[in-house]
């Protein structure tokens, strides 16, 4: 089948093609203005995440995971940067979007209460559900889902299944105008890696979160 090919060769891409990332400032906010270069999106997933795993402490993980910080070392220097998932900026009419750093800080303190909740977790979701139940307004859904991957890096756990929210979910919704995902799944909060093609299986959950938001441009090319 011609699109499953396609398919195929665009997962290939997550583990191939050069990923750039510009950043202005540092997390700081210190002006840098560097372009970051990796081998592809799977390698980067992988340099961001190894940050937290190597925290010395959950209180650092909790913290660093609610205010999106995170530091890598490039061409010999070091350098601390904040996700982009989280960073403010001004649209194409001047609105400041994205989560400002105080509502970040606000959830890093309330969630930093729940230390011992977090240290009793056995999986991903453990963490995921006291993460969400510690919301505070205007730190939403995918915010949710990043601080807990990043504070289930510390503790050593991964997603078994794809959660669905702005991009990605518009990557399945992709997949599924191609007839590569079953009617409406990409309207559920998430999905099962039984569920997706087979090229796409040999993701894990959350390389296929990644990669249905990162390649959602080339999924509706198929």
């Amino acid at each position: 089948m011609e699109a499953l090919s396609k398919l195929e060769s665009i997962v290939e891409l997550y583990f191939s093609k050069k990923y750039k990332l510009f950043k202005s400032k540092d997390a700081n906010g210190e002006d840098i203005e560097k372009w970051f270069e990796f081998q592809s999106r799977a390698q980067f997933l992988e340099a961001y995440l190894d940050y937290y795993r190597n925290l010395p402490n959950l209180k650092s993980a909790i913290v660093n995971g609610c205010t999106a910080k995170f530091k890598i070392l490039y061409d010999g220097q070091e350098y601390e940067l904040k996700h982009t998932h989280q960073e403010e900026f001004e649209d194409e009419n001047g609105n400041v979007r994205g989560v400002n750093n105080s509502v970040l800080s606000t959830m890093a303190i309330k969630l930093t209460f729940k230390a011992n909740q977090l240290e009793a977790a056995v999986s991903f979701d453990d963490v995921y559900k006291i993460v969400k139940s510690s919301k505070v307004a205007r730190f939403g859904e995918l915010s949710i889902y990043d601080a807990a991957v990043r504070i289930s890096a510390y503790l050593g756990f991964k997603p078994d299944k794809v959660f669905l929210h702005a991009g990605t979910q518009k990557g399945a919704e992709y997949l599924e105008d191609k007839g590569l995902l079953a009617e409406d799944s990409s309207q559920e909060k998430t999905l099962q890696i039984s569920e997706v093609p087979e090229p796409v299986q040999k993701l894990d959950a959350l390389q296929l979160e990644n990669f249905l938001c990162s390649f959602k441009d080339d999924l509706k090319k198929i």
